[in-house]
């Protein structure tokens, strides 16, 4: 059975990733994990004796986020009620990214979806502030983020873009593998090539990810790399039609100019498929 981390605030973004996680794990048996984080309006040290103000601030609050909870199961019990899948929720008055890291550790958390949604709305940034810092807190386990109003479509072309100058290992490897073994997908693996041949740490690399991979079907691309990076992938992802966007963590800078560069206008394609952040 897989434990599925879904962080909500609530929003029309995070309700849509709810149901992207719930109708790409259908036929799976799944316990998920309803996470909503939540601190006061007005913050106070917790080594500060609390007044009867902040006290029925942080009360008001605390009940805000258990009956949007409870809200949320009633929405999936009426849009998605399925026998294979099981809900708890969890209310926590912290950070995101602590409460996430230690749900991840205590409940053996396979998948961490979120939305893509931050504080920015520049359209050309993919990942949003909330999902990059869960992102950048995470190293062990896969965060699958979902761009807002993107519905759900079986993921049957994905892409693993990968510079292959740092080490990949199996378990890194294990989400995209998961899912594409569950909907018989092909596996494009992209390498933008900065030199005219792979050195042997490159070599090595290719040939982790292609045994890793080897029960589903692999297409090896090896494109040169003329201009932007965020540029290319987007039209190697309308070319090939591709679902979902799959990158690794352990090389973060390549990671961050691929999902944040700034692109042009017509080449942003790649900010309306889901991203797969792999585990170092």
């Amino acid at each position: 059975m897989k434990n599925i981390l879904l962080p909500t605030d609530f929003s029309e973004n995070a309700t849509n990733a709810i149901s992207y996680a719930l109708e790409l794990f259908k036929n799976e048996s799944c316990t998920f994990h309803i996470l909503n984080t939540y601190v006061p309006a007005i913050p106070h040290s917790r080594f500060m004796a609390k007044n009867s103000k902040t006290l029925v601030l942080e009360k008001d609050t605390e009940t805000a986020s258990k009956n949007g909870l409870k809200k949320t199961i009633e929405h999936i019990n009426l849009k998605h009620k399925n026998p294979l899948h099981n809900y708890s929720t969890i209310s926590s008055f912290d950070l995101l990214t602590h409460e996430v890291i230690d749900i991840i550790k205590k409940e053996h958390i396979d998948f961490v979806i979120s939305g893509t949604k931050g504080i920015t709305n520049f359209k050309r940034v993919f990942v949003g502030a909330n999902t990059m810092r869960i992102v950048n807190a995470i190293k062990d386990c896969p965060v699958l983020a979902i761009p807002n109003n993107y519905n759900f479509k079986k993921p049957k072309q994905l892409v693993l873009a990968t510079d292959l100058k740092r080490s990949l290992s199996p378990e890194a490897l294990q989400a995209i593998l998961f899912i594409a073994q569950m909907y018989n997908s092909t596996v494009h693996i992209l390498h933008l090539k900065t030199d005219t041949t792979l050195d042997d740490f490159q070599k090595s690399n290719l040939k982790i990810v292609q045994n890793c991979l080897a029960s589903v079907q692999l297409k090896l691309h090896l494109l040169p790399f003329y201009a932007n990076k965020s540029e290319i992938l987007s039209q190697f992802i309308k070319d090939y039609a591709i679902d979902t966007l799959a990158l690794v963590y352990n090389n973060r800078s390549y990671l961050e100019e691929l999902i944040q560069e700034p692109v042009l206008q017509q080449a942003d394609h790649h900010t309306k498929i889901p991203l797969l952040v792999l585990p170092s």
